[in-house]
């Protein structure tokens, strides 16, 4: 299985390389193959060339609400919902890495305050967030609307060079590039 995640709509592969016919995926009339639901893609073989979808479901981890977890931004679909990879949790001022992949959606109600905008005016791909479990069952429902959750690690989106962040504010500048971006970061710990 492809450690990439998608959602409904992603486009997974073309039916010039991939036969149709996989769980969880669909031929669209621009002949795209796109994945039905939200997953990892699996390629069968490279002999079978199929291609489909394996759902994400619950794991033998369970996260509580009200844990602190941190996980990698994998995608912002419709530059609404953001996608996020947990892979550590909070313990009591430790953090423990995840040992079973779980997925964790910030829709826009969660991200952005109640202001209207884009996803990606606070968060980027790659980003690395401290966020809290606001729902009990996979693929579970994080927040970011207290001060101290938010982006704790990210990479300039010109260069790749990890950003530092101007105390206090939510910019974040590129020591290399000089770029400058916007984030949501988390006002109690940033790594960089």
């Amino acid at each position: 299985m492809s450690k990439e995640v998608v959602v409904p709509g992603d486009v997974v592969g073309i039916a010039e390389e991939y036969l149709p016919g996989g769980e969880n995926v669909e031929v669209g009339v621009d002949g795209k193959l796109r994945a039905q639901v939200m997953g990892g893609v699996v390629i069968r073989n490279d002999k079978e060339h199929v291609i489909s979808v394996k759902p994400i479901r619950g794991s033998n981890l369970l996260l509580r609400v009200n844990d602190v977890v941190y996980g990698k931004v994998v995608a912002i679909p419709n530059d609404r919902v953001v996608i996020v990879k947990i892979i550590g949790v909070e313990n009591n001022g430790s953090r423990t890495v995840l040992k079973d992949d779980a997925t964790g959606i910030i829709p826009p109600s969660q991200l952005l305050n109640g202001r209207n905008g884009s996803a990606s005016e606070v968060l980027g791909i790659g980003d690395i967030v401290r966020a809290r479990v606001i729902s009990k069952d996979p693929p579970y429902t994080l927040t970011l609307r207290d001060a101290q959750l938010g982006v704790v690690y990210a990479k300039c989106p010109r260069c790749g060079h990890p950003l530092k962040w101007k105390s206090g504010g939510e910019l974040l500048q590129c020591p290399n590039c000089g770029a400058v971006v916007r984030r949501k970061v988390s006002l109690v710990e940033y790594w960089a």
